[in-house]
Parts: structure tokens; C-alpha cells; sequence
């Protein structure tokens, strides 16, 4: 009996022991598979730029086809008999030009610019489509007669819809499109330029075409007119079939004593149109700001530049 009672103790005790063993392993498995999915979670970091602002440039005013002649040596006044040929000249090299369904440019008058040139850019992979352009005008800081309570926006849109390529790229994009700056109506100072897509104040060229992300090197370029005006095409011929379609429109080409059908034969100092950051915008360094923005996600606001800086006043 003896033997028989060790023999079953024995027996019980290795069982137990089995059963140890598979519940250390059983739970060496939960705990390690606890660990394996437990994380801490960190938040993406959002993207960073540097920038630099050369200024003291010029750039044709290639959005604006009155601001342009045909190729060549013209002589104003313009001869009746070169009405023609200089019609069909402008038609391909400046209005369709600046459609870009026409490849070859004509001589586009040019005015003083500063670029937004991006470096040092921490990702390879920030979109154009989420980097948003903002040109904030703050009307209590304008000066009279532009002061307003109301902070407003001259424009707004991503670098992909801003981005041209004169004559290379295909047609130019169909905007955004330009505002108000607080109490400075660019429509009512100056003709047309109110609600003009965005080609009149700036242009964003990548080094190039083929990549939709931003990389060292791209720049916004920004038309200033901050002193001096192009010179403007848009009054020399209104005969034939080529006639420009702002021949006789007072509004443009106002008649006077010496041009009673409003058409001049010669190029005029453009006051039909705006192109630029207003003046005021460079009186006071608080006036206006562009700001850049990375609307993905963390979003994160990458410059935001007063335009007093673009430029020193005139």
C-alpha cells in the first residue's frame, strides 16, 4: 500500500508541474504579444521651409497682353498699311501668348519683381496642391483713403493652381482670381484689374514641370509696381480683321481732343489695368502679409512675409 500511495504522489506531482510549465508559456505569450501591440504613439512633425527674397528684378508682364508688341521694329504712330500684319502679329505673340496656345512670345513690357525663393525644405514630399498662398491686406493699417476696419484678401490659392510656364506648359490655369485690398478696389483705381486671374500679381515656377512636390529652388515670383508703370499696347489698332478687341471702349481707350475714336497709333503708360502688390502695402511694414501654408497633415504655417519687406519703399 505503501508504494502504491508514493507512486500516485509522485505522479500527481509531475502532472502539476505540466500544468505550470504550459501556464508560464501561455502567459509569457499573452505578455509578449501585450508588449508587441502596445506603442506609444508620437504625432507626425509638420513640414518646415526656409526662404529667401532676392529682389531688384524685372519680369515680362506676361499675364497681360495689352502690355505687349509684336516682335520686330515697329514704328509709332502705326502706318494704316501695317494695320494688319501688326494685328495678326499681336493676336499670336501677346493675347495668345498669354493663353499659352501660342508658343512664341512677343516683347511683353516688363516691371520690377522680387522672388519667394524656397530652400532648405525638410520633406521631399510636400504637395504643391497643399501649400496654400495668402495675401492678407489689413485695412486698419493702410493708409487714407484705402483705411478700412476689414481685413481682406488680394488673393488665395495653392502653388499648383498658380503654377505657368509661359508658352510651356500648356494653357495658363483659370485662376484664383484677384480680390480687394482692404479699401483699395484694384478694379475701381485702375480699370479691369479686380477680379483679373492671378497672373497680374505674381506667378509660381517650379524649377520644373515634371514633379508636383516642392523642392529647393522653386520660386513665387511677385510683381511690386511699386513706383513706374508698364507701358500698354491695348489703344494702337482697331481696323481690320485683327482689330484688338478694346478698340473704341472709352472705359480703356478714352477719346480726347487729339483722339477722338480713342485710338492712338502709339503705346500709353498702363493705366487700364493693375498689376502688383498695391503701394500702400509698402508704407507700413503691418499692412500686408503673405503668408504660406502646409495644409496637409499636422498643418502648419511655413512663411509668413510682410510685403513692406519684398522691396524697400520708394
Amino acid at each position: 500500500m505503501e508504494s502504491t500511495r508514493r507512486w500516485r504522489r509522485r505522479r500527481s506531482r509531475g502532472v502539476s508541474e505540466i500544468i505550470a510549465t504550459v501556464l508560464l508559456v501561455a502567459i509569457t505569450i499573452i505578455a509578449g504579444v501585450i508588449l508587441w501591440t502596445f506603442h506609444v504613439y508620437t504625432p507626425p512633425q509638420p513640414p518646415t521651409v526656409s526662404f529667401s527674397i532676392p529682389g531688384g528684378g524685372s519680369n515680362p508682364v506676361w499675364g497681360d497682353p495689352t502690355d505687349c508688341q509684336p516682335l520686330g521694329s515697329w514704328t509709332y504712330p502705326l502706318a494704316p498699311s501695317l494695320d494688319n500684319a501688326w494685328g495678326q502679329a499681336w493676336w499670336n505673340e501677346c493675347e495668345y501668348f498669354s493663353e499659352d496656345e501660342y508658343p512664341t512670345a512677343g516683347n511683353f513690357s516688363s516691371l520690377n519683381t522680387t522672388e519667394i525663393v524656397f530652400t532648405q525644405i525638410s520633406s521631399p514630399s510636400i504637395l504643391l496642391s497643399e501649400l496654400n498662398f495668402t495675401f492678407i491686406c489689413n485695412g486698419m493699417d493702410a493708409p487714407a483713403p484705402y483705411t478700412t476696419q476689414n481685413t481682406t484678401v488680394l488673393l488665395q490659392g495653392t502653388l499648383a493652381q498658380m503654377t505657368w510656364f509661359p508658352g510651356l506648359s500648356g494653357s495658363a490655369p483659370a485662376g484664383p482670381y484677384l480680390g480687394y485690398c482692404g479699401g483699395f478696389d484694384m478694379g475701381d483705381e485702375a480699370g479691369v484689374a479686380f477680379g483679373s486671374l492671378f497672373t497680374r500679381l505674381g506667378v509660381f515656377e517650379p524649377l520644373t514641370n515634371t514633379t508636383n512636390y516642392l523642392v529647393n529652388g522653386d520660386l513665387f515670383i511677385v510683381y511690386i509696381h511699386n513706383g513706374g508703370y508698364p507701358l500698354d499696347y491695348a489703344c494702337i489698332e482697331a481696323s481690320g480683321p485683327y482689330a484688338q478687341p478694346w478698340a473704341h471702349d472709352n472705359n480703356i481707350c478714352p477719346s480726347s481732343g487729339m483722339y477722338p475714336n480713342g485710338i492712338t497709333g502709339a503705346p500709353l503708360l498702363d493705366i487700364d489695368d493693375y498689376h502688383g502688390a498695391p503701394p500702400w502695402c509698402f508704407e507700413n511694414p503691418a499692412a500686408c502679409t503673405i503668408d504660406i501654408s502646409y495644409t496637409g497633415q499636422p498643418s502648419n504655417l511655413l512663411l509668413s512675409i510682410p510685403v513692406y519687406d519684398l522691396t524697400p519703399p520708394t
